[in-house]
């Protein structure tokens, strides 16, 4: 009868676990560690590569040119030169109707439509590329209360192409806000043209940028009319 070794009947000992590999040891970290904890390691992985090419850059807004009273500021879509500002108790034949604390002030304007199509001045042109500063918050943002032509008094006139056309440009503005012989800043901003896709082919003026500004005195109504 064979006989058996017993250093045979003795169970194999177990393999040797194997070590996980690296890409397996990240792998389950990542598992564990909670998703948000991501953000905050690659913010500081960007900080510390940006601190070591001197920091974030500041994003310097576009210049503005200051010109003198009547230069022209000549873009894509029209070309305008400010010329006064004068103030009126009131101004219904420009179509600015002033309330009780308040006055109008008008902007004497010179403006050409440099498009190849007529734009409508009180509606993507002239409403939106002037702005008045130095009166106040709620007026430095507004649009124009009123556009009409200086020679036919016409309200919210077309403007052709490559048609000079002297307008009036008015905002109703607090009594108090602007005198005689006040400095007021006006920026003229520059609209890009956007094109439509798809389902729509209309193109239209929009975005406005400033892009320079003029320096104005204040002058009275009766004055102005003097000067004439």
């Amino acid at each position: 009868m064979p006989t058996t070794d017993p250093a045979a009947q003795q169970a194999a000992p177990p393999e040797a676990p194997t070590a996980p590999r690296a890409g397996q040891r990240l792998a389950g970290w990542a598992r564990r560690v909670p998703t948000g904890w991501f953000a905050g390691i690659l913010t500081g992985l960007f900080l510390a590569v940006t601190a070591a090419f001197g920091g974030l850059a500041q994003v310097v807004p576009p210049a503005v040119a200051a010109i003198e009273p009547g230069d022209a500021q000549v873009g894509p879509q029209l070309a305008l030169e400010v010329e006064r500002a004068v103030l009126f108790e009131r101004f219904p034949e420009a179509g600015a109707y002033a309330g009780e604390g308040e006055v109008v002030l008008a902007l004497l304007v010179n403006a050409e439509n440099r498009w190849n199509e007529p734009l409508l001045s009180s509606r993507g042109a002239i409403e939106q590329a002037l702005r008045v500063e130095g009166l106040g918050d709620d007026i430095a943002g507004a649009e124009p209360a009123s556009i009409a032509r200086l020679d036919d008094a016409t309200f919210g006139p077309w403007l052709q192409p490559g048609v000079p056309a002297d307008l009036v440009v008015s905002w109703v503005v607090p009594a108090d806000s602007v005198a005689e012989g006040d400095g007021v800043r006006v920026v003229i901003r520059e609209a890009a043209l956007e094109r439509g896709q798809r389902l729509t082919s209309d193109e239209r003026w929009s975005n406005p940028k400033p892009v320079a500004a003029v320096e104005l005195a204040v002058v009275r109504g009766a004055a102005a009319e003097g000067s004439q």
